[in-house]
């Protein structure tokens, strides 16, 4: 009824959440999205998303341009007292949409040494673009750290860091906090 551009996913926005009217920004699950990987329409709608739509849209409503780089998709939640976190492609749906990618994975003590108090394993997948070596995707479980670490793998999916830019990636470690 407002007349505004809409697609099957939602109301079309750009990159400052804008839509079709100057005037009104749309943002959250009825804003249509991008893929941070593709640039092609996606569906996803997650509240991490919805957040982060907002804060481009607020910003953008004084002057501040910032912009939405498309939606990498990142979540934590916890079942059974295990933190779980996915962001980025995983290895399946790059390789179903012809990505060439390689991907490994470790489990590890959460704290270093593994004996400090509250320590829990900590599993991790990487996904990385075989060409360029750049990091798309990765999971994570185990203790409240795992929710931590999909924040910090998305961060370096986001600034399309390489496996060896993540090798020397400077950290804060202590041992009561974390594994460094």
């Amino acid at each position: 009824e407002a007349g505004l551009d809409i697609n099957r996913i939602g109301i079309v926005v750009d990159s400052n959440m804008r839509t079709s009217d100057p005037y009104i920004f749309a943002c959250g699950d009825c804003a249509s999205k991008i893929s941070f990987f593709t640039g092609e329409p996606c569906g996803l709608k997650l509240a991490s998303i919805a957040s982060q739509e907002a804060r481009i849209a607020g910003a953008n409503l004084f002057g501040t341009r910032r912009k939405n780089q498309g939606v990498v998709g990142v979540f934590a939640t916890v079942v059974n007292n295990i933190t779980v976190g996915c962001a980025g492609m995983s290895e399946k749906w790059a390789n179903e949409n012809g990505y060439e990618v390689v991907s490994g994975e470790a489990e590890a003590p959460d704290r270093h040494p593994g004996s400090m108090p509250g320590m829990s394993k900590l599993w991790v997948r990487l996904v990385f673009n075989k060409i360029n070596g750049e990091l798309v995707g990765g999971s994570v479980r185990g203790g409240s750290s795992a929710g931590e670490l999909i924040n910090t793998i998305s961060a370096c999916i986001q600034n399309r860091m390489t496996a060896d830019d993540i090798a020397v990636f400077q950290v804060g470690t202590h041992p009561a906090v974390n594994m460094g």
